[in-house]
């Protein structure tokens, strides 16, 4: 069946939006994979499990936009998106979601802190009265074995 261009335009465009989206989602994966160096075998499955989430977004983003249609100009739209991701958008995004991420653990790590830092100073507290707890029974059952050896 042939479309009218406008449909086929706006199908075109919406998969190069798609090729963005997927750019985006790369990204992410790329930051949050940079945290750790995993071994082969970790880095090769999670390859494969984001481009099976890459392609399960691309179908679901295929069938809400264009009925599930892959026509030629589907592909070359991916492409071109994903294309002018990198090209153009990409160093900003990566940029910007490392500052999001870096404030984001800064955040929680001042959080963990705030709500850590009473049950340490409690726990500190709570040893040194029973260090002197200790002391002071044994101080006092010396005293006793001084007062036993005298009389």
């Amino acid at each position: 069946m042939i479309l009218p261009i406008n449909t086929q335009i706006y199908y075109f465009l919406s998969t190069t939006v798609a090729g963005v989206i997927i750019g985006i989602m790369f990204d992410i994966y790329r930051i949050i994979r940079g945290f750790n160096n995993p071994n082969r075998l970790i880095t090769a499955f999670s390859d494969l499990l984001f481009w099976i989430f890459a392609a399960i977004v691309l179908f679901i983003f295929f069938f809400i936009t264009n009925n599930g249609e892959l026509r030629y100009y589907t592909f070359v739209g991916i492409i071109i998106g994903l294309f002018l991701y990198f090209e153009l958008i990409s160093k900003f995004i990566l940029k910007t979601l490392r500052v999001i991420l870096y404030y984001t653990m800064k955040f929680f790590r001042t959080i963990i802190i705030l709500i850590f830092y009473p049950i340490r100073l409690f726990s500190y507290g709570f040893k040194v009265m029973i260090y002197e707890i200790n002391i002071g029974i044994t101080k006092f059952f010396n005293n006793k074995r001084k007062i036993r050896k005298e009389n």
